[in-house]
């Protein structure tokens, strides 16, 4: 059975979330979660696995070796939780159906992104509507920085603020903190090559890793 994280909050209360198909769970993310809710003084980061990703290719490890790690790392984190919203529901997890469902319960989520992802958010699923429903937070990794195509760029210029209001929705707000340079790629290549990526993971995941002989083979 697959553990869940729902826990009661007050009605409009802000929370994290960052969502990542997590192939694996690296101090990358771990780092961004810790300094996001740090900057915004939150509560707690909600780790949601995005468990069959709409709009990217399948990932390499199955949803329950993704999830298991994703629940060893955050067991060591205060304030990191997973959340298994997109594990048990059926169909593919877009993140529209995610962050209103979080608006049902009576939760702003102000969702982490990557910029790499942040600029392809005009192929998301119903992506002009999101805004309607959460509050957009972009991290970007130190030398990583992709363009931002026309219509996203315009929704920036719309919506970015220069600081974020926790108490509504349709903002963007980019974090100018510092980031960790680590790619779950690199780590695949450099376990698909085997090598070590002890010093890129929580020694939990590391060991889970090794265990399940997760990526042996991985060439991305």
């Amino acid at each position: 059975m697959l553990s869940t994280a729902r826990d009661s909050f007050a009605i409009d209360s802000a929370i994290g979330v960052y969502g990542g198909t997590f192939d694996p769970l690296h101090r990358g993310h771990l780092h961004a979660a810790q300094t996001i809710l740090t900057t915004l003084g939150l509560d707690q980061i909600n780790m949601v696995l995005s468990a069959r990703p709409g709009h990217r290719g399948t990932p390499l490890c199955s949803i329950r070796d993704r999830w298991r790690m994703l629940e060893l790392a955050c067991a060591t984190i205060e304030g990191l939780v997973p959340d298994d919203r997109e594990v048990t529901r059926s169909g593919k997890s877009f993140t529209y159906l995610t962050v209103r469902e979080y608006r049902e319960e009576g939760r702003i989520p102000c969702w982490i992104v990557g910029q790499d992802s942040f600029a392809t958010l005009a192929e998301w699923y119903r992506w002009r509507e999101l805004l309607d429903y959460c509050n957009f937070v972009v991290i970007a990794r130190p030398g990583n920085f992709r363009s931002l195509p026309p219509e996203v760029a315009e929704l920036e210029e719309r919506c970015g603020v220069v600081s974020l209001d926790l108490g509504q929705t349709g903002q963007i707000w980019r974090a100018n903190v510092p980031m960790l340079d680590i790619a779950a790629t690199e780590i695949r290549r450099i376990i698909g090559e085997g090598g070590s990526a002890s010093d890129l993971l929580e020694e939990t995941v590391w060991t889970y890793i090794r265990q399940h002989n997760l990526y042996v083979e991985a060439s991305v």
